[in-house]
């Protein structure tokens, strides 16, 4: 979805002066929609590992779990390994929203952490379908605590599989984005459990509360595409063809990053503010549909697939992606994650799902742990002044805000890039200095 999204971002923008963010810190994109969708130019990006040595697993987490037919490619979790050849400390990276543990920003990540010595091991997010349907003990993903326990299951198992094949010294986590926030409650459940003693985490870009983040991305769709999501389609299909007729008239030889970058620099026309959120928050909405489809399907829940109903992959699914697209986190979460949490408990309110899954939940003991940092842009998306201020108060000197790049538009930045290497690498629970 990155590709598509990136693709047609590429129609939207023009040349405008970038506001300074620092004396020391010359990331281009001043606006925060255009670092979120183009990223980092490619001279101002951490340079990937070369001949990076990578091992991919496939992971039985739940042997009695039962795939349906039409997951039948997800009956175990895909994750990887990028190993030293010597002793070395080992850093868990948890993917964000959606996401796989080979997409872009984790293959940074993992070129990142392995330049800095680290064996480092890719998980993919709880709401992409391959972790729903092998690794999920809910099928639900969004309620943070779960996630975790989730999370620090699949952990344990890539472990006790590689172990005898590495030498660890010492454990670490990161996560970006939801992934963030997720790796501060597996701290916590670390500290009580005991299994890694992880000597330092790091949250990036994470959001505050899931539910305000989620909330303001599907606003993105239904403030700025004219239908909201019924305008999805056609608002696609009319930027994918003016993107054809600027490629077809360019030099360049393939779809990427620089061919964007070049109309970004060239464009004779501002971009429009609202185009460029569209983009972000359909991005978001088929990320939430693919999770919500793999959640319907495991749970037999009845939400869009008919309970009973066993798919196929002869199976036509265009309708029920189709209904799915009208579906916001917020209906999710009102006729999906709030009667499974019930079925456990009766007493379960709306309200206590939403509190459990914010930082908030956990506010004491990321206050108390010197172990836990936060990187993040004082421009970010997902985030807001309230919640900024919230994270500047509760982690002090252990909260790095960039002044600008969006959300998680910096991540592969060279600046952004030696901070977070630095955060791990050098002594004292604060890590890296600004």
């Amino acid at each position: 979805m990155r590709l598509l999204t990136l693709l047609l971002f590429g129609l939207l923008l023009s040349t405008f002066p970038a506001l300074a963010a620092g004396d020391d810190y010359d990331y281009p994109h001043a606006d925060p929609l255009v670092a979120t969708i183009l990223g980092t130019p490619s001279g101002q990006r951490a340079p990937l590992a070369e001949d990076l040595p990578v091992r991919l697993i496939d992971l039985e987490v739940l042997p009695d779990h039962k795939v349906p037919d039409i997951f039948w490619y997800n009956e175990k979790l895909r994750c990887s390994l990028a190993y030293q050849k010597q002793k070395a400390p080992l850093i868990f990276v948890v993917a964000g929203t959606g996401a796989g543990f080979n997409s872009d920003k984790m293959l940074a990540l993992q070129s990142i952490f392995y330049q800095a010595g680290f064996h480092v091991v890719g998980i993919s997010s709880p709401t992409h379908a391959n972790f729903i349907t092998a690794a999920s003990g809910s099928a639900a993903p969004g309620v943070l605590r779960r996630d975790a326990r989730d999370l620090y299951r699949v952990m344990q198992k890539v472990y006790e599989e590689v172990k005898d094949d590495i030498d660890v010294s010492t454990f670490h986590l990161a996560g970006y984005s939801l992934g963030g926030a997720q790796a501060a409650f597996i701290s916590q459940l670390d500290d009580e459990v005991k299994v890694f003693n992880f000597t330092k985490v790091l949250m990036i870009n994470p959001p505050v509360s899931l539910y305000n983040s989620a909330s303001r991305l599907d606003r993105m769709l239904d403030e700025n595409v004219q239908g909201g999501a019924a305008g999805a389609g056609t608002f696609l299909r009319e930027q994918m063809n003016r993107l054809a007729q600027i490629y077809s008239a360019s030099d360049f030889v393939k779809f990427d990053n620089e061919f964007l970058y070049n109309i970004y620099r060239n464009a004779s026309e501002p971009p429009k503010e609202n185009n460029l959120a569209a983009l972000i928050g359909i991005s978001f909405r088929i990320s939430a549909v693919n999770m919500m489809f793999a959640t319907d399907v495991m749970t037999q829940s009845g939400f869009v697939v008919p309970k009973g109903a066993e798919l196929d992959n002869n199976d036509d699914l265009d309708d029920y992606f189709r209904t799915l697209t009208y579906i916001s986190f917020a209906r999710y979460l009102d006729e999906l994650l709030l009667p499974i949490a019930q079925a456990g408990n009766s007493q379960v309110t709306r309200q206590q799902v939403i509190d459990g899954s914010s930082l908030v939940a956990i506010e004491e003991y990321l206050r108390k742990t010197g172990k836990i940092g936060v990187v993040t842009n004082a421009d970010d998306l997902i985030l807001d002044a309230a919640e900024l201020d919230y994270l500047r108060s509760v982690f002090g000197s252990r909260a790095k805000i960039y002044p600008t790049g969006g959300h998680c538009g910096n991540i592969d930045h060279q600046q952004v890039a030696s901070y977070l290497a630095a955060y791990f690498t050098q002594s004292g629970a604060e890590g890296a200095k600004p």
